[in-house]
This record gives C-alpha cells, structure tokens and sequence, in this order.
C-alpha cells in the first residue's frame, strides 16, 4: 500500500486524473484549453457543459477505448443537462496538459486507484444570469483479506472525492469555478504473530483547492482576448509508523508535501479567414512545492525535521495553435507550447546542512493533428510525426511500429 502514499512532486507539470470531450482538439491546438471554446472546458469550468448538449464523446489512448461520455438534455423550455463519464484508465496514467484542472497533479502516483464515475450538471440561469455548474468525481478502491485462524490480515483502501462549481455568464463573456477534493486512505496489515491488523501507515492531511476564471472580450470581428487565472492549493501529508519495518515500536516518520500553484495569461483568438481559427496565450506562473520530513522520539535518530523545496518560475509561458480547413471533412492542426523555467531546489537534512541547486531551460513541446467531419460525428486525432517521416511499417521496412495516432476524440451529435 505505501507505494501509494509517498508521492514525490517534479513541479513542472499539471496533470489531470481525466481526459474529457474533445482534449485532443485543445492539445493539438497547444493545450489551449484556457482560451479556447470546447467541450473540453467542462473539465475547468463544468458550467459549460449547457453549450454542448446531446453529445456522446468517446476518447482513445495508449491502445485502449479509455472513456465514454454522454451529454443528456433534459427539457424544452429551461433545459438542464447531465453528463456521465465512466472511464478504464488506470489513475496516474499521463493524460493531462498543461492547463487541465490542478487536482490531478497529486493523482499521478495513485496507480492502484479507479474512477468510478464523473458526473457533469449545468442548469441555465439558476442565479440571475448566470448559467450554474457542478462536478463531482468518485475515486475509490480496497482490499479486505481475512484468513481464519491467522494472523494474515490486511485492510487497504484508498479514495478521492472531487467536487466543482462553477458559474458561466448567460452571454458567455466570462466563467469563474471553485474545486474542492478531499482523499485518504486505509493501510492495515500483519506484522508477525499476533499482530494482524496494525495500522501500519495513515494520512496527515489530504485536500486539495482550486480557483479559475477567465474573460472573454472581443475586439473586433477577428480578435477576441482573454484574460485569465488559476490558483491551486493542495496538501498530502504520512504516518509511517515504523519506518525500518518494525510497526511495534512505533518508530514513526511523518512526511508531508504542499504545493501553491498561481498563474495569470492572456490569450488571444484571432479568426483571419473563414473556417480558420488561431489561438495564442502567453503568461507567468509560479509554482512551490515543499516536502517536510519529520521523525518522532520513537526513531532512532530521535526527534528531527527537514525540508526540501523546489520553487519553479515560469516567465513567461507561451502557447500557439491554429484550426484551418483543407477540406470540408479536414482540418489540420499544429501547436507549440514553450515555458521559460527557472527552478530553485533547496535541500535540508535532519543535521542542519542544506544545499541549493539552481537552474534555467525552456521546455518546448509541438503538436499535429487532424480534425475530420462526416455529418454528425467529429473525429479529432493526435498523429505521430513519424507517420508521415518514416511512413507504416510495410513502407520504411523499419520495424519500428510507427502508430498513426497518439490519441483520438470521437464525438458525435445525439441531435
């Protein structure tokens, strides 16, 4: 179970613990998803699930049908709509971007994890003039073994439960959201005779909180801005009780990471022709994530602490894309995202010496992909460069096992 507890955080990184709608479509428009107008935005601002409604969406990745989603509307008049996520994706697999919602940054070392559903609530003008929205994510799993007449004995379980709210104006100029989520776990098990059932590890803070909003102002017929900001606050904290396996003697390590997270951007559409869309975002972020180590009197080397920090600035954080027909069942699409980093680590250790490791790169990532459209059904794909480098197998000889796409988002019209 404690492969599961200890998670050690790069800080470079936002993960999301899922892939909704048409995130292929933001990815390869440079994980636009902040300043761009997609299903995807459900996963930020769950408000906006009411400008998508009668939708099925279907997301492919890493060799499997990884998640299935259907928008329902309910209603004529003042109609509110539901959408329901289930998902095959083990939690911690890499499949968010950048801008996704912060709470799956902890997620990632949760491989034992399962998500067993995501639920998505809009209903038109529920305050004033203001579209309301709500999210909840269910993330739970355990392990109960009871051998009769043994000592062999083991009670595991792990949860995370996600809720967010969000408010989207009626004319959509601007959204604001709220995220909270909380988790845990049980960790029980035998140590020797007699010992079954020893808590052997337990959470010491786990919670995580988030804020988003963005506003949208158009310029002219061609140029829309958009100002945005996201700030994040999580916590995961350890009880080890016995930290060199001896559960007996209570010899305990206690260690807890917290992570602040603020960013601010502004980002731009820019339509210079029909059927072409170009999107760019530029910002600043900070990002600090602090471990702290503490032992207990009960340790062998006596009551003790340490702390190591990593402080990443971004200055700045650029991101491009565009959208542009070929045909009028193509379109293509190109990304690049590129963060400036500067990154302190600061080290300290149970006797007092301490070190500090300094350093500055930019992390650039490109994007391709393809959008096709036959009637009601989108098909939005992530392809592999090498596809069109090396070409398939039977062509390069190369044995290689080039893939065509990294990913793929199916949505069709229920409509």
């Amino acid at each position: 179970m404690k492969r599961l507890l200890l998670i050690l955080l790069a800080a470079s990184v936002l993960l999301s613990t899922c892939v909704l709608a048409s995130d292929t479509r933001v990815r390869t428009m440079g994980n636009n998803n902040m300043v761009l107008l997609d299903e995807a935005n459900i996963v930020l601002f769950p408000s906006r699930v009411l400008d998508y409604p009668n939708l099925a969406v279907g997301e492919f990745g890493g060799d499997s049908f990884t998640r299935l989603g259907i928008h329902w509307k309910f209603g004529s008049d003042n109609p509110w709509v539901l959408g329901t996520y289930f998902s095959t994706a083990v939690i911690g697999q890499p499949t968010g971007y950048y801008d996704a919602t912060p709470f799956g940054y902890f997620a990632e070392g949760l491989d034992f994890t399962n998500e067993r559903v995501d639920l998505y609530y809009g209903r038109p003008q529920m305050f004033g003039n203001y579209n309301f929205g709500f999210h909840f994510g269910y993330i739970r799993t355990s392990y109960d073994y009871d051998e009769a007449n043994s000592d062999a004995d083991y009670k595991e379980k792990m949860y995370y439960y996600d809720f967010g709210f969000s408010v989207t104006e009626a004319n959509g100029d601007y959204d604001a959201s709220f995220q909270i989520a909380f988790g845990g776990w049980t960790d029980e098990g035998p140590v020797g005779a007699g010992a079954a059932g020893v808590v052997q590890s337990e959470p010491d803070g786990f919670i995580d909180v988030a804020g988003m909003f963005r506003k949208f102002k158009q310029i002219n017929p061609e140029w829309t801005a958009i100002l945005h900001f996201t700030n994040f606050f999580g916590v995961r904290g350890e009880k080890d009780h016995g930290a060199d396996g001896d559960w007996d003697t209570k010899e305990d390590i206690i260690t807890q990471d917290t992570r602040f997270y603020l960013d601010a951007g502004l980002g731009a559409n820019w339509t210079p022709a029909s059927n072409v869309l170009v999107v760019g975002d530029v910002g600043i972020a900070y990002d600090k994530v602090t471990r702290k180590f503490a032992t207990t009197e009960n340790h062998p080397a006596g009551a003790g602490s340490a702390d190591w920090t990593t402080t990443d600035i971004v200055f700045p954080y650029w991101s491009i894309g565009f959208d542009a027909d070929v045909f009028k069942w193509m379109d293509l699409r190109m990304g690049a995202t590129s963060q400036w980093i500067s990154e302190k680590n600061e080290r300290g250790t149970f006797i007092a010496v301490s070190e500090v490791e300094k350093i500055k790169w930019a992390a650039n990532q490109t994007y391709l992909g393809f959008g096709f459209h036959w009637g009601r059904l989108h098909v939005d794909t992530e392809t592999d460069p090498d596809l069109f480098l090396r070409g398939f197998d039977f062509i390069s000889g190369k044995g290689t096992g080039t893939d065509m796409n990294a990913r793929i988002s199916v949505v069709y019209e229920l409509m």
